[in-house]
């Protein structure tokens, strides 16, 4: 291997790149259980409302 060669394989092992934490995810599984769940709720309290009349 030549010096060149060797210089990229060593910064291509030492790159990480992006690796998002918990914090990442667990923002996304609120933001997935809200597009989730809003409809849902929204879905029974109408119901609830319309058989209480």
């Amino acid at each position: 291997m030549t010096n060149q060669t060797l210089d990229f394989v060593l910064a291509a092992s030492t790159t990480t790149g992006f690796h998002p934490g918990v914090t990442f995810f667990a923002l996304w599984a609120v933001i997935i259980g809200a597009v989730i769940g809003v409809p849902i709720y929204v879905i029974r309290q109408r119901r609830e409302r319309r058989d209480r009349r």
